[in-house]
């Protein structure tokens, strides 16, 4: 059963997160004030120029990420117990959620106020990888409750 279409979603759900921890999330700079912001799934460092001025670390993006796409990987293997298998990608949906909702709190309580707050700055690939993970991990949750109750409607014919 490997060869279903919810394993091939939960590997692009394991990928898109482990991308996460490596591409950047979010960034805005001003060429006036010779500012930047810059949001990675380690730190949020504000910058003036060469100089550092500011650097808060984000290592819990990091860490749920990697549980993320460690969870994703094992769910794979599971295809036997569609049950877990769903149990499971309900946590990694939490998961992910986890991921963007501290992404959002970064940027629009961290980031945004730094320099000017009319500046919203841009998203970067890396929120878009967690966001097409989530989209994925609910995609594969359906196809595999779809396999769960095609089971399940054999076992009452029998």
């Amino acid at each position: 059963m490997l060869q279903r279409i919810q394993t091939l979603l939960l590997a692009i759900v394991a990928m898109a997160m482990l991308s996460v921890t490596a591409l950047p999330i979010w960034e805005k700079s001003s060429a006036t004030l010779n500012e930047k912001v810059a949001l990675n799934s380690i730190a949020l460092e504000h910058s003036k120029g060469t100089t550092s001025l500011s650097s808060e670390g984000t290592i819990f993006i990091v860490m749920l990420a990697i549980v993320s796409a460690t969870l994703a990987a094992f769910s794979i293997t599971q295809y036997k117990k569609r049950m877990l298998q769903m149990t499971l990608g309900l946590v990694n949906s939490i998961m992910i959620a986890t991921v963007l909702g501290y992404t959002f709190y970064q940027v629009f309580k961290v980031g945004i106020p730094m320099f000017e707050p009319e500046n919203q700055g841009s998203y970067g690939a890396g929120f878009i990888a967690a966001v097409v993970a989530m989209l994925c991990n609910m995609i594969a949750n359906r196809f595999i409750r779809r396999d769960e109750m095609l089971v399940k409607s054999a076992d009452r014919m029998r």
